[in-house]
């Protein structure tokens, strides 16, 4: 009896250990897609960026109806860089793995080319790990600057 509750027990162990192996790594990989993101934004690569999504990903922004698809996300990132932006800086404050689904909880600041501040707020996005990786899968995100103009 004993070692029978010792095998499962250790199996159990071992599973769990094999499950946050697997939060580690998908963390990582997500962690290296923002990075990825970040370095797309600061070179002004919106089809870089697109490429970063899923095909049918959907960017639920402020103010603006959902962009849908890497097309119309490739065109609103050019509207961005066109606005003067040049820096996007995120930091995760929540992840979680399900599977080839993820969950993450951040903050962003945008700053424009010349260094100066243009927007900070926080945001949520739903991961899905394709055959090409992690891809996000649905990003909405809003400000914490007040609005301007009425």
């Amino acid at each position: 009896m004993f070692s029978r509750v010792l095998v499962v027990m250790m199996t159990v162990g071992i599973l769990g250990a094999g499950a946050a192996t697997a939060q580690h790594d998908g963390a990582a990989a997500i962690e290296a897609v923002n990075q990825q993101l970040s370095d797309y934004v600061a070179a002004g690569d919106a089809e870089g960026i697109a490429m970063l999504y899923t095909a049918d990903a959907i960017v639920m922004a402020p103010n603006a109806d959902p962009i849908e698809g890497r097309e119309a996300i490739t065109a609103d990132f050019n509207e961005n860089f066109a606005a003067g932006m040049g820096a996007l800086r995120l930091t995760t404050d929540e992840m979680e793995i399900f599977g080839d689904t993820a969950q993450e909880v951040g903050r962003y600041v945008v700053e424009a080319a010349d260094g100066s501040h243009m927007d900070h707020g926080k945001y949520i996005v739903i991961w899905k790990n394709t055959e090409d990786g992690w891809k996000l899968h649905r990003d909405i995100f809003n400000s914490n600057m007040a609005a301007s103009g009425g």
